[in-house]
């Protein structure tokens, strides 16, 4: 005998199933998705569809980014590396300054200098020559047979480079996007959409 919690068990997986369908490895907005299910005759409310598709985030089953006015959700990409990560977020920043910005991270976090391949293996923009010094280390061979092991192979004859400048606070402004874009911080935070202010 199936009792009321089974069969609400059922029609969970039934919906998460149908949301999956419909975002389908493309991203889409609350609206997006709605719009689609009315159109195969499922009509759901707003909130129902939300409180689904916030719990599929809580899950690691989906990704949330907001684009404002709209909340959008995708897949939660295991397979990502950290070239499309880095790529991801340095684009969302600024298209035109990607490749640099993309640079400084790598740097950073690396604590080297960066293979020009691995720029574009962000799939980034192009960087302006003024904002990099092409470099020699010692332990090139090194990095190339480390990255090779990782599945990165770059050519014996592709640059290294290192940024001109390090602008700590742009690096630090790309480090929290990183973090927001792969953690959904919001559920440990309070939105304040009555602030107030001192006179």
């Amino acid at each position: 005998m199936i009792n009321n919690f089974d069969n609400k068990k059922l029609e969970d997986k039934k919906m998460y199933k149908l949301i999956l369908e419909e975002i389908n490895g493309d991203e889409k907005s609350i609206t997006g998705i709605q719009k689609s299910l009315e159109q195969k005759g499922i009509n759901m409310h707003r909130l129902v569809l939300t409180g689904y598709l916030d719990a599929m985030v809580e899950l690691g089953i989906l990704k949330e980014k907001e684009i404002k006015p709209a909340r959008i959700f995708s897949f939660l990409d295991d397979s990502q590396d950290i070239y499309s990560i880095v790529g991801d977020v340095a684009r969302s920043m600024d298209s035109e300054k990607s490749g640099l910005y993309s640079l400084y991270l790598l740097n950073y976090l690396f604590e080297r200098p960066i293979f020009m391949r691995e720029i574009e293996k962000c799939n980034v923009s192009q960087i302006n020559k003024n904002d990099y010094n092409t470099v020699n280390p010692p332990l090139r061979s090194d990095y190339i047979r480390k990255l090779e092991m990782t599945g990165v192979k770059i050519p014996q004859s592709n640059l290294m480079i290192e940024p001109v400048n390090k602008d700590i606070y742009t690096i630090s402004r790309l480090l929290r996007e990183i973090v927001y874009s792969q953690f959904d911080l919001k559920k440990y935070n309070v939105a304040n959409n009555n602030q107030r202010t001192l006179d």
